[in-house]
């Protein structure tokens, strides 16, 4: 049996890696109905952008075209330019022991499947997120991932709590 694989290889490209933005959030609103939430009560104020509760976090979802390469987009950069992105704000920096602080964030992320914990210094606020390209996305994944960046983010809190005096950022505060 001969197999091209050239052409299975520019086929799948073609099917994996382009996507374009409004088939994303198309898609992106489906899975959250899918979820048995409202497309409607999660949508922002943006195209393309949802926030979600889980207990009292906030969930923000994005779906976005980017404008520009960076070093940091991986190489699928030329054949998909959509960005999906799960954002669960933690907690607040500590004041005292921060750099130890960031030092075991950073110590967690090497154990940690879907996502990796941030830090806004702006804001002063810890996020874990998840980011991969538009066509990497599964609409049947967005339930599961929520659950373990909900889990991790539990987790990490009761676990560094009282060494570094946190605060969670929940809805309203």
């Amino acid at each position: 049996m001969y197999l091209n694989l050239e052409l299975f290889q520019v086929k799948f490209t073609k099917y994996l890696c382009f996507v374009e933005i409004k088939d994303l959030v198309k898609t992106v609103e489906l899975s959250i109905v899918e979820m048995g939430l409202s497309k409607e009560e999660s949508q922002a104020d943006e195209q393309g952008q949802w926030i979600l509760l889980k207990n009292e976090t906030p969930i923000y979802i994005d779906a976005w075209d980017d404008k520009q390469s960076t070093p940091w987009n991986y190489f699928i950069f030329e054949q998909d330019k959509t960005v999906f992105q799960i954002t669960v704000p933690f907690c607040y920096g500590p004041t005292l022991k921060r750099s130890e602080f960031l030092e075991e964030l950073l110590v967690v992320n090497l154990n940690l499947h879907l996502g990796k914990f941030s830090y806004n210094t702006r804001d002063n606020v810890v996020v874990l997120s998840y980011r991969v390209p538009g066509s990497a996305f599964k609409p049947d994944s967005l339930g599961p991932t929520i659950d373990a960046l909900a889990y991790y983010a539990e987790m990490a809190y009761h676990v560094l709590k009282d060494e570094f005096n946190l605060k969670r950022v929940v809805e309203g505060n």
